[in-house]
């Protein structure tokens, strides 16, 4: 056998080496459905369902309420670090302030930054208005 045909025979030999190795592991690991292997899910709480009478009695800064696209926030603990002026912001408690979000009053949308941390705020769907 030429030096060649041996590097390539050891080549294959260690490819199917390693394909029977990945199989062998496949075929004797733990079944993934299997109940002591599962990955732990937190349970999620129901989503609260928030309808527009309540979100308008959450409309002062110390009591601040926000709906933006249909999802509800608690931003009483973040508004004395929003970086906009103070007196921006309390008009929007209690209200609808998706075109607030959108624009920033000045055309503007808000950065993504911004967008990451809505999460942290989410109590809630805004309930849908029945008279649509």
């Amino acid at each position: 056998m030429t030096p060649l045909g041996r590097i390539a025979y050891t080549v294959l030999v260690a490819f199917i080496a390693s394909l029977l190795t990945l199989l062998a592991i496949d075929w004797l690991g733990p079944a993934p459905d299997s109940i002591s292997e599962a990955p732990h899910i937190e349970e999620s709480p129901a989503i609260r369902v928030i309808n527009m009478e309540e979100l308008d009695r959450h409309d002062q800064p110390d009591d601040c309420w926000m709906a933006i696209h249909g999802q509800v926030y608690d931003f009483t603990d973040y508004l004395p670090r929003h970086p906009t002026p103070a007196h921006l912001l309390p008009p929007y408690c209690g209200t609808d302030a998706s075109v607030g979000w959108d624009t920033k009053g000045i055309g503007r949308p808000h950065s993504p930054r911004a967008r990451d941390m809505l999460p942290d705020y989410r109590i809630g769907v805004l309930a849908a208005d029945p008279t649509d």
